[in-house]
């Protein structure tokens, strides 16, 4: 399957804030004198699935637009539960395993991507219309399309 170029875009920008996002956080640590290479270890994993669960919620949409309704549904709700078993499985082993990972450098980057998502679609909010951008609607499709979580 093509990678269609918005996913492609999209992904990008949650790596951008995702990125600037964790290294203000790392600097949190550091000015707290909190840091350990575990932060970092942390910090990694919980960034890394968070752009992971994003760029897949992406691939899940653009095959269900090409899908008759039900078709659609179907794919969004095996989607959303398969990149949320790998959130937990990968959270899981971050927090069971904490020589190597920090609990809460984990649990804080994990939220990096949704505050991207979020942060993009207030600065991309149409002024005219008053419509929201694709990373908004795509949200709403996460959720099977009917706005409600």
């Amino acid at each position: 399957m093509k990678i269609d170029p918005t996913v492609k875009k999209e992904t990008i920008y949650v790596c951008v804030v995702t990125l600037i996002l964790s290294m203000l956080m790392e600097s949190v640590f550091l000015i707290l004198r909190q840091w350990h290479l575990t932060v970092l270890f942390g910090n990694l994993v919980g960034a890394g699935t968070g752009i992971l669960n994003f760029f897949l919620l992406g691939l899940a949409v653009q095959k269900a637009v090409k899908n008759e309704e039900t078709r659609a549904k179907e794919i969004l709700r095996a989607s959303h539960a398969l990149r949320y078993a790998l959130m937990v499985i990968l959270v899981l082993i971050a927090i069971l395993i904490p020589s190597v990972f920090n609990m809460w450098a984990t649990l804080i980057s994990l939220l990096f991507a949704t505050i991207a998502v979020y942060t993009r679609a207030i600065f991309n909010k149409d002024k005219k219309t008053g419509t929201v951008s694709a990373p908004a609607a795509a949200d709403n499709a996460d959720n099977g399309g009917d706005g409600k979580e």
